[in-house]
């Protein structure tokens, strides 16, 4: 019996050499790829979507609704564009070339944007929560590190020792095809 999932090198050696990848993991790869670039557009498109047509601070006026979408991009656009890196990853992978410089480079820029999102929301939501008592009293600070916070932070930091052991075995590899 065939194995559907095996790995089979195939074209030249070393790093750029490609994996022989089932049709199956092919499309699976291009599909994680074109929901990364969805989720990488969608998510700011929401957030300012939502300021300025969905949310109570409408009464607010447009100087709240502007601070709100400033905060909500704060830690959304570096997930967006550590998404758009992770596609140019899953691009590599689909193509069965995951040792690649270009790929893992995606992978390490993900977790990178991935970490800036997971230290810039309990900013935001600091700035955000000064920004709705600027006007009235007393100024009000809140922090809110979350448990989604902190696994994010923690997702991050796999992805990026992930990234580095790819990286660390690459060099490896191309230093054994030298000498074969």
């Amino acid at each position: 019996m065939k194995n559907q999932s095996s790995l089979v090198f195939s074209g030249a050696v070393g790093s750029e050499a490609a994996l022989g990848l089932s049709p199956r993991a092919r499309i699976a790869f291009s599909a994680l790829s074109v929901v990364a670039l969805g989720l990488a557009a969608l998510l700011p498109a929401l957030a300012i979507g939502y300021w300025l047509v969905g949310s109570q601070l409408l009464v607010h006026g447009a100087g709240m609704q502007i601070v709100a979408i400033a905060t909500a991009l704060l830690h959304l656009l570096p997930m967006s564009w550590g998404l758009l890196r992770l596609r140019v990853c899953l691009t590599q992978f689909a193509a069965g070339r995951p040792f690649t410089a270009k790929g893992i480079a995606g992978l390490r820029d993900f977790a990178l944007g991935t970490a800036l999102s997971a230290l810039a929301k309990p900013l935001a939501g600091m700035l955000f929560t000064l920004a709705l008592s600027w006007n009235g009293g007393p100024k009000q600070i809140a922090i809110d590190i979350s448990s989604d916070v902190m696994i994010l932070a923690l997702f991050a930091g796999v992805v990026a020792s992930l990234a580095w052991a790819m990286e660390k075995a690459a060099v490896l590899a191309e230093e054994n095809s030298q000498f074969v």
